[in-house]
C-alpha cells in the first residue's frame, strides 16, 4: 500500500511538472520522478517589457456609458521564509517498497532512523515526518547527501501502515526578489453598446526557472467580480467562461468542475487575459455583467506559483482598483 507522493529514484529526473488541459491528475507511483534535493539559486533575467497600451488615445464613442479611469495596483507575495525545508514526499509500506524494488529492478535505500548518526539530522528527519515539515536557515552539513542518498526513512511513522517515509530538501533563497509579477492595465477605457469597456491583467516570470501556475477553470485569474468600495454592489467582469474553463450555467447561478489547472510560465514569459466591462445593452447575463453605478470598485485575487515537482508555493496576491464614471 502506498499514498501518492514523489517517488525518488537513484536516476533523477528535475522539477517535472504536470500540465493538463483540464483536470490535475495524481502521479502514480510509476513516474514519479522528482529529486530529492531542489535547488532554486539561479541568476535572475533581464526580461523586456512588454509594449503598454496608451488608452488616452483612444476616441470617445458618441453613445459611452461609462469611461474607465484611476487604475491601481498593488501587489504582494507570501514565500517561504527559510532556506532549507525538508518535508514528506512518498509514504509506501514494506510491501509497497518490495513491490517497487520488483518493479524497476531498482534497490531502495531503507534507513532506520536510529541508523542516522548526526543528531541535527535525526532531529531534521523526525520533525519533517512527524510535524509535516521541518525549516531552518541552515543544515546540518550531511543532510543533503543523506536525503539525496536515502529513498525511505523508517522507525519514526505515526501510521502502523505507511511505515517508510521518503523525503525531500528544498534549497531556497527567499531574499531573492519574487518569481511571478501582476500587472493590469486599461486597454478599452469607454463601456459602449458596441465597444465594452476592457482590461488586461498580466503575469509576467521575472525568474530565470520555468514557474507553474495553479489556478481554478479558467487560468490563471479564475471568474473575477468587480467589487464597488463603500456599498457592496458587484458585477461579473465578463470573458466566455463556459467556453474557455469548466462553467456551465444552473439554476441562474454558475456551476464549476472541482477541478484545477497548472500553467507552466517559462523564464521571461508573460501570459494576459483581457476581461470585460458590458454595457447595459448587452444580453450576455445582463443582470451580473452590467455595472448598476458609476464609482470605485476593487478587484482582489490570489494565484498561487511554485517551481512545480512538490517544491514549496508563493501565493501572489493583487489588489486592483478602477473607477468608472458615467458620461452622461
Amino acid at each position: 500500500m502506498l499514498k501518492s507522493g514523489h517517488m525518488r529514484r537513484r536516476a533523477l529526473l528535475s522539477n517535472v511538472g504536470l500540465l493538463t488541459a483540464g483536470c490535475v491528475a495524481a502521479p502514480t507511483a510509476s513516474d514519479q520522478t522528482a529529486p530529492s534535493t531542489t535547488e532554486t539559486e539561479t541568476p535572475r533575467p533581464s526580461c523586456e517589457s512588454s509594449p503598454e497600451t496608451e488608452p488616452s488615445s483612444q476616441e470617445r464613442p458618441q453613445n459611452a456609458e461609462y469611461e474607465l479611469t484611476d487604475l491601481q495596483v498593488s501587489t504582494s507575495t507570501d514565500r517561504p521564509t527559510h532556506h532549507y525545508i525538508l518535508e514528506p514526499s512518498a509514504f509506501y509500506s514494506e510491501d509497497a517498497v518490495e513491490r517497487e524494488e520488483s518493479r524497476t529492478g531498482e534497490e531502495q535505500v531503507v534507513v532506520d532512523i536510529t541508523d542516522v548518526e548526526n543528531p541535527e539530522s535525526k532531529a531534521a528527519i523526525e520533525t519533517a515526518i512527524l510535524e509535516g515539515e521541518w525549516k531552518s536557515n541552515r543544515a546540518p552539513e550531511d543532510l543533503p547527501e543523506t536525503i539525496e542518498r536515502v529513498d525511505f526513512f523508517t522507525g519514526v511513522s505515526k501510521d502502523d501502515t505507511y511505515t517508510h517515509i521518503g523525503l525531500t530538501l528544498h534549497h531556497l533563497d527567499p531574499d531573492a526578489p519574487p518569481a511571478i509579477e501582476f500587472t493590469a492595465e486599461i486597454t478599452d477605457r469607454y463601456v459602449a453598446p458596441d465597444s465594452p469597456g476592457a482590461i488586461e491583467f498580466s503575469l509576467r516570470n521575472r525568474s530565470a526557472q520555468t514557474q507553474e501556475l495553479f489556478s481554478g477553470t479558467v487560468p490563471p485569474f479564475g471568474m473575477l467580480h468587480a467589487e464597488a468600495i463603500g456599498d457592496g454592489e458587484s458585477f461579473l467582469m465578463w470573458r466566455d467562461y463556459e467556453k474557455e474553463g469548466c462553467f456551465s450555467r444552473w439554476n441562474g447561478g454558475w456551476a464549476r468542475c472541482d477541478i484545477g489547472i497548472i500553467s507552466k510560465l517559462e523564464s521571461c514569459e508573460q501570459l494576459s487575459k483581457v476581461y470585460e466591462i458590458l454595457p447595459s445593452t448587452t444580453d450576455t447575463y445582463p443582470d451580473e455583467t452590467v455595472p448598476q453605478s458609476a464609482g470605485t470598485y476593487q478587484v482582489a485575487k490570489t494565484v498561487s506559483y511554485s517551481l512545480g515537482g512538490g517544491a514549496p508555493s508563493s501565493e501572489l496576491s493583487f489588489d486592483l482598483e478602477f473607477t468608472l464614471e458615467r458620461i452622461s
